[in-house]
């Protein structure tokens, strides 16, 4: 369980790029969305707030420049009798501390704020609301990868144990919106171009045969469902000779069946999931595989 441990801290860095690539869907929908409501947000303010806090300051900056005008006319006006009202606000002012020279800064500071004061540009919202989701998914795509226990390549297990892959098949089999790019991602990270399933059926029994030249009894087993493990059995045999029978055994990990199975077989062919399958569900499989002295005769990856 050691070595396991120390094979589970290990992280590709490339295999942790394309993992977040290949969510490329996902990525690019909440990126739009978040840019969109970051357009909107900038729509709604330059509508409905801007509007009233511009009104906001010009209208306290219309009273200060009374006021000012008032202390500029201070002496004119408490020798005019005609002027009560003027020099009573003048003297309410005075009363709040306020001076000629505050006014004058308080002015220049509303000012400044009008001139500050600028609607929201939606087009650049949308790009700074697009770049941030787009970061903050890949930032969780690659931390979801970091921690997760499921399997991530199909060469883990011969990497892993030394086991033989007999098959993989390709990721995805149902087309796709934009499934070219998911083909260029492909390329990009050196797979093959994907053959037919009969194809890759047909590669899987030339690989048993080839491994298993004394044919015999082999358990067909993995952390795939019952159903999923039948079909592909019923498929291999179609390519297998008779010399070579196939049972198709639940999770040895939760069906006793199964370990009755692995008990009388001659082999193991272990059938895994890319993105689905528990690493620490393989390791115990392989502990009880090895603790019934039974060999694997190879992998194939779903």
């Amino acid at each position: 369980m050691e070595g396991y441990q120390e094979y589970e801290q290990e992280i590709d860095l490339k295999d942790l790029v394309f993992h977040v690539l290949y969510r490329w869907r996902s990525v690019m929908l909440v990126a739009l969305l978040t840019g969109i409501l970051s357009a909107g947000y900038a729509f709604w303010y330059n509508s409905a707030v801007f509007p009233e806090k511009r009104a906001g300051i010009e209208g306290e900056l219309e009273e200060q420049l009374q006021l000012q005008k008032l202390f500029n006319q201070a002496g004119q006006i408490q020798g005019e009798e005609g002027n009560q009202e003027q020099a009573a606000e003048i003297t309410k002012a005075q009363e709040k501390g306020l001076t000629a020279e505050n006014v004058g800064k308080q002015i220049e500071e509303l000012r400044e704020q009008l001139e500050g004061l600028k609607e929201l540009s939606p087009v650049k919202y949308f790009v700074l609301g697009f770049a941030a989701a787009l970061f903050g998914m890949a930032f969780c795509h690659g931390t979801g990868y970091a921690f997760s226990d499921k399997l991530r390549r199909e060469q883990e297990l011969r990497e892993k144990y030394g086991y033989h892959i007999l098959g993989v098949f390709p990721r995805g089999g149902r087309k796709r919106f934009l499934g070219c790019i998911d083909r260029l991602l492909d390329r990009l990270e050196g797979n093959r171009a994907c053959s037919s399933e009969e194809e890759i059926h047909r590669i899987i029994s030339v690989g048993m045969m080839n491994l298993a030249k004394g044919g015999g009894t082999f358990l067909v087993t993995g952390t795939v469902g019952q159903e999923r493990l039948q079909r592909l059995v019923d498929h291999l045999v179609q390519n297998l000779g008779e010399d070579m029978a196939l049972i198709p055994g639940a999770d040895m990990n939760v069906t006793a069946d199964t370990l009755e199975a692995l008990a009388v077989c001659d082999g193991v062919v272990l059938v895994e999931e890319r993105g689905r399958s528990l690493r620490r569900q393989i390791h115990r499989e392989h502990e009880s595989i090895a603790a019934f002295g039974k060999t694997v005769v190879g992998y194939v990856v779903l």
